[in-house]
């Protein structure tokens, strides 16, 4: 049971309740998540980092977890469901109203062929103002969430940089990671087609690109090889006419970058 205080430190001031409670059990989150009045556990939730809020979700009952989603925005309530599994993210849309759920519903149906339908939402997500020594207590805790990138998420979810996950490794512990991120990160729409997506020249640097709604709230990711296999089977029981424009657009990327090389070659180049 939360006593007075607690609960007006949270109501008050509930990035600073996430943060402590982002660094404890998963038990202390369903705990305070489940005490709490629903607006006000909603934005304790909408202030976790997305992992340790799902995570506190999923241990809810349904109808608990269900009066705390009411009160989160549409495209914020979708991210979270994503990380949950099918029959928890299942059982928690049932027990919403029918008015409720059905935008939920609506943002997570991602048709086949976009790259909505490719999004792994078990990557790690961090806040400018973390610590490095807290993204390294956070490794240590969920490893399977750690890649070769973070993530680095504003208040409302929204994607605002990325950071290299070495680089953290071998900078001070007190650093913020808002100092270390890369600003305005090649990021892929949930609702853009798998052919359009794999067009963009960034996958010549990176094996994986986060992926966002709309709104720009943060999904997860989507590997490259992951699309490209995916787009080789679409491809497959595609139409002729659609294979032609497939390799026109292919060929169009190669020599946009080809030609773009001879005319401004690269940095090493041009200081020998």
């Amino acid at each position: 049971m939360l006593g007075q205080v607690a609960y007006r430190f949270i109501e008050d001031y509930p990035s600073d309740a996430a943060r402590v409670l982002e660094k404890d059990t998963p038990d202390a989150i369903e705990e305070v998540a489940a005490a709490l009045p629903p607006p006000v556990g909603a934005a304790l939730l909408r202030a976790m980092t997305p992992h340790a809020a799902a995570t506190g979700l999923a241990r809810l009952t349904p109808a608990t977890a269900a009066s705390l989603t009411a009160h989160l925005p549409v495209e914020v309530a979708a991210a979270l469901l994503l990380r949950l599994d099918a029959v928890t993210r299942g059982a928690l849309l049932n027990a919403l109203p029918a008015k409720a759920s059905a935008p939920i519903r609506l943002a997570l149906r991602f048709p086949a062929g976009t790259v909505g339908s490719l999004i792994d939402a078990r990557v790690a997500t961090v806040r400018p103002d973390t610590r490095v020594e807290e993204t390294r207590a956070m490794a240590r805790r969920a490893p399977e969430l750690l890649r070769r990138y973070l993530y680095v998420l504003d208040h409302e979810q929204r994607l605002t940089g990325v950071a290299d996950v070495r680089q953290c490794l071998i900078e001070d512990a007190d650093r913020r990671i808002g100092s270390l991120l890369s600003k305005d990160p090649v990021a892929l729409r949930a609702r853009t087609s798998l052919r359009q997506a794999s067009l963009l020249p960034a996958w010549e640097r990176f094996g994986i690109l986060p992926a966002v709604e709309h709104h720009g709230v943060f999904l997860g990711v989507v590997r490259r090889m992951t699309l490209f296999r995916a787009l080789a089977a679409q491809s497959g029981t595609a139409s002729q006419e659609d294979l032609a424009q497939l390799a026109m657009d292919l060929a169009e990327l190669y020599w946009q970058t080809a030609s773009s090389l001879l005319v401004e070659p690269p940095a090493e180049r041009r200081r020998h």
